[in-house]
Formats: C-alpha cells, sequence, structure tokens
C-alpha cells in the first residue's frame, strides 16, 4: 500500500518507520528537512 505523511513529528515518524517495517511504501514530508533526513537515515 502506498501511504503519503505530512509531519515527521514524534508521531508521524513512528508511524512511518511501522509502516515500512511491515512493507508499505511512504512518501513524507515535514517542513524541517532534518526531520526527513534522520528517517531517511534510520
Amino acid at each position: 500500500m502506498q501511504i503519503g505523511m505530512m509531519g515527521l513529528g514524534r508521531m508521524g515518524a513512528n508511524m512511518v518507520r511501522r509502516l515500512v517495517r511491515d512493507g508499505h511504501e511512504c512518501v513524507v514530508y515535514d517542513i524541517n528537512p532534518a526531520s526527513v533526513a534522520a528517517l531517511v537515515k534510520d
């Protein structure tokens, strides 16, 4: 399943990590580029 997530704060980032771990494809956006970079690094 493809899922879009806006906001990668504490809740959004954890949700994306779990979704990706379970095999979903996620497209993410956050106003803070460091939040996106931290998630990509994981």
